[in-house]
């Protein structure tokens, strides 16, 4: 019995000793605690604790990781993101390095940090799934549904859209898409309404899968085969998707679509690592810009 109660008084200990600490607010400041413990006293004007601990007092920030050991001082530190899906924490220090970070601590493997599909499970293990898939053949793009509130023979399920430019590809750089999406019979009865749940259409958001990249006399463009009409000029030498960005060159000038523009600014310009990619001037400043198109330049 001395044995299990000892193990108990353990038990509670390490779970409390591994909790993470909390904000406390006092007099319009703020400050961090653990269960027993003043960690930082109220005087900082915010804190964050997504990942790590980030506090701003004034114009000075300092970052900690989760024990309270400091990474960064304000001299260091150009800026910093926190972003979602997935769950990190980038950080631009002065001399021009990227850092990021997740709940394991410091990721060196950045090539996660593109939009994924949340399962690799097909549509035909899920009855609540269904598909689309869009197909290039010669001038024209084939649209096929399936799900299982319609009939195979239905003709909405087989439409055809016209190409428009050469070599037409869609924004996986391929001649075949396939959507995935989840939905549900919005009433018990035998008719065809249906509620359409997520879609793999938002790996691509803010770009829509209606989006084909052509080209026309050797320049290439983006054209909406749905909406039939031009969303990017056909102007440049070289157009390449990202998945929910495409990457635009034109004169040995470059951009990102749409995050920076349709007007190409930079020398070099590398494929965004989660919220930052790294670029290059004409001039040859260096630096990165986020996914709104704000520049954070080396110091």
């Amino acid at each position: 019995m001395k044995h299990i109660i000892f193990l108990l008084i353990f038990l509670v200990n390490f779970l409390g000793a591994q909790e993470f600490p909390t904000k406390f607010e006092e007099n319009g400041k703020f400050g961090l605690k653990d269960q027993t413990n003043i960690l930082l006293p109220a005087i900082y004007d915010r804190i964050t604790t997504d990942i790590l601990i980030v506090t701003h007092k004034a114009n000075e920030t300092t970052i900690y990781d989760q024990k309270l050991s400091m990474l960064y001082k304000e001299q260091e530190i150009l800026t910093y993101r926190y972003s979602e899906n997935p769950d990190i924490l980038q950080i631009i220090l002065n001399n021009g390095t990227l850092v990021t970070y997740t709940r394991d601590g410091l990721l060196s493997n950045t090539s996660q940090l593109s939009p994924q599909k949340e399962s690799d499970k097909s549509y035909k293990e899920d009855k609540n799934n269904g598909y689309q898939i869009y197909t290039i053949e010669k001038n024209k793009i084939r649209e096929k549904s399936f799900n299982i509130f319609m009939d195979p023979e239905d003709e909405l399920l087989n439409i055809k859209y016209p190409s428009y430019g050469q070599d037409p590809k869609f924004l996986n750089n391929k001649k075949s898409l396939e959507i995935e999406y989840t939905l549900r019979r919005k009433s018990t009865s035998n008719e065809k309404i249906i509620d359409y749940g997520d879609s793999e259409e938002r790996l691509f958001s803010p770009l829509k899968i209606s989006y084909i990249i052509s080209k026309l006399k050797n320049k290439y463009g983006v054209w909406d085969f749905k909406e039939q009409k031009e969303i990017i000029p056909f102007h440049y030498k070289k157009i390449i998707s990202y998945q929910n960005y495409l990457y635009l060159e034109k004169d040995g000038l470059s951009t990102f679509y749409p995050n920076i523009g349709t007007d190409p600014k930079y020398k070099k310009l590398e494929p965004y690592i989660g919220a930052f990619a790294r670029f290059e001037t004409p001039d040859g400043k260096k630096g990165w810009v986020d996914r709104k198109g704000k520049e954070y330049f080396d110091q």
